[in-house]
């Protein structure tokens, strides 16, 4: 069988044994992933920087084994939610999945407010769970999105709960993903101030009139594995004012936490240093962002 020019080529580095057409696949995923748009055929090609020959096929596959979606109308491909699901049916976030969803479940019930847990991959955040509030107006998130860690309540616990090596690391990555409008200096201001008060209670970026309360979640080995969110959207006739919320919230991430084994210090928020550090924050306007981001 003759090789294509990909398979004939040297592995990159020594000792490494090169897959074209898993690379290709992955590339594709990859880009599907975080694409929001359905794609044509060349619109993907072009994506992962390849010509529609080499992707052609390995598109096919994707679209049979059911990790891409295609329109038989439009004939745009989207990706399904199959990635997704084998992600949750891993030990670890499954088992995250499982302790959170009963206290989360009662964290709405309390406060009518929705909330979602995250967790950090690679200078990203991930959302594994969301509840919604039962109520019609609501501010929520999609189990499956992705955003810059730097960017949410989230990612910023989740920066924060790392070792000081392994933060610097990520840190890096996250300095050549900023913005013009960006820098690392707020960045790691964000991070000490959550490093002081254990948690983040901010106005979002993005939604105005919404205040993100987002608490660490930790294992056994008290290691920050996820946070809970709860992005709070003050209404008429509310239930619950958002002091109450963080009181619940708190609560809430305290009973994920020792369900996963954290035996440890119990949160201890200093409200004082709480309501001081969220003026703080509210002064400046929301800037102008894609509309998902900010939790």
């Amino acid at each position: 069988m003759t090789k294509t020019a990909d398979e004939q080529a040297p592995a990159r580095d020594a000792g490494t044994y090169r897959a074209p057409a898993a690379e290709k696949a992955l590339d594709i995923l990859e880009y599907m992933a975080v694409t929001p748009e359905p794609q044509k055929q060349s619109q993907i090609a072009a994506g992962v920087g390849r010509t529609i020959q080499e992707v052609y096929r390995i598109i096919q596959l994707l679209e049979r084994r059911g990790y891409l979606q295609r329109d038989p109308a439009s004939d745009l491909y989207a990706a399904s939610l199959k990635l997704f699901t084998l992600a949750h049916s891993t030990q670890q976030i499954r088992g995250l999945s499982d302790a959170a969803i009963g206290p989360m479940r009662e964290l709405v019930n309390a406060i009518n407010q929705s909330c979602h847990v995250a967790v950090l991959t690679g200078a990203e955040v991930a959302i594994v769970c969301q509840v919604n509030s039962p109520l019609a107006m609501r501010y929520s998130v999609s189990p499956g999105a992705r955003f810059p860690a730097h960017e949410t309540s989230s990612g910023l616990v989740l920066l924060a709960g790392l070792p000081p090596d392994r933060r610097g690391r990520v840190l890096e990555t996250v300095a050549g993903m900023l913005g013009p409008d960006e820098d690392m200096a707020t960045v790691n201001s964000y991070i000490e101030s959550i490093l002081r008060q254990a948690c983040d209670i901010r106005p979002s970026l993005v939604v105005a009139g919404v205040t993100n309360i987002s608490l660490p979640i930790r294992d056994f080995h008290g290691e920050t594995i996820a946070a809970l969110t709860v992005p709070f959207l003050p209404m008429k006739d509310m239930i619950a004012s958002l002091e109450t919320a963080i009181e619940v919230a708190t609560g809430a991430a305290e009973q994920i936490s020792r369900q996963l084994g954290y035996r440890g210090e119990r949160l201890s928020l200093q409200m004082s240093d709480i309501s001081a550090g969220h003026a703080d924050r509210r002064g400046s306007p929301p800037k102008e962002r894609e509309p998902t981001r900010g939790s």
